[in-house]
């Protein structure tokens, strides 16, 4: 990639808003230069903007160039997706830098690859409510491989990603628990396991970056006109809609108002 700073690795500015809670980072190669979290005292969406605010000043004041912005993308809330989405497209598009999208549970097992150096592999299950949990397992050469030796191909988004049902969690955990893998990530989900578990970070932008690294020097770069979140779902009140406006929906609802207005008759 073409960085604007003279030196070996670039600045990049991380956001990760996909859980109650986020987090904004402004990172040198893997080097934290500024970290904030977000949402602890107020909401994300009133706490990103003075956030970001911050971080933009901050290099300013210190004469640094952000050479390109990274979001995690999910899946996760679906409002706070949509808030560090928007943010990181806003800011990609209006200073026309170069935008990394990262899976939010590649992003945890990003921080636990990185302060556990020698784990190997490692399931991630973050809380997606109704029951449901997002899920993926990972080894730490998919998640991050050296600098020097990326493959290619390589993705900052994995398709192993996916939503399970409490059973089918239950069934993963078992499977987990007896073969001794490591897990991490909320703690809901993770409640009855009683192997080795690795809370999440508070700091989950730090993983976005990690993530974006390798990514940016591949030049695996989104447009930010076409970046959507990752939902893996519909949210309720789509599926409410949806459901609503099924055929069989319908049609029950014209049988319904046929019987009324004979009743009426």
């Amino acid at each position: 990639m073409t960085a604007g700073n003279s030196r070996e690795l670039p600045i990049q500015l991380a956001i990760e808003t996909t859980g109650r809670t986020g987090s904004a980072v402004l990172m040198s190669g893997d080097n934290v230069l500024l970290r904030r979290p977000m949402g602890e005292q107020i909401r994300t969406a009133a706490a990103i903007g003075p956030c970001l605010d911050e971080m933009l000043s901050w290099c300013r004041d210190e004469k640094k160039s952000i050479d390109f912005i990274s979001v995690a993308v999910g899946p996760g809330s679906f409002t706070g997706l949509r808030i560090g989405v928007t943010a990181a497209k806003m800011l990609s598009y209006a200073m026309k830098l170069p935008l990394v999208a990262v899976d939010s549970l590649a992003s945890v097992a990003a921080v636990v690859f990185f302060e556990n150096p020698d784990l190997q592999t490692l399931r991630v299950g973050l809380d997606a409510y109704r029951g449901q949990v997002f899920t993926g397992q990972f080894h730490r050469g998919e998640i991050l491989p050296p600098l020097a030796a990326i493959p290619n191909p390589w993705t900052p988004l994995p398709q192993s990603i996916e939503i399970v049902s409490a059973e089918q969690w239950s069934t993963l955990l078992a499977s987990a628990q007896a073969s001794q893998l490591t897990v991490a990530g909320d703690a809901k989900p993770f409640a009855k396991f009683s192997g080795t578990s690795m809370t999440r970070s508070e700091l989950d932008a730090f993983g976005v970056g990690l993530v974006a690294l390798r990514a940016a020097e591949l030049s695996l770069f989104t447009d930010p006109m076409a970046l959507v979140p990752r939902y893996l779902r519909p949210s309720a009140a789509e599926e409410k809609a949806e459901t609503q406006s099924s055929p069989e929906m319908q049609s029950s609802a014209e049988t319904q108002s046929s019987a009324e207005t004979r009743g009426k008759g």
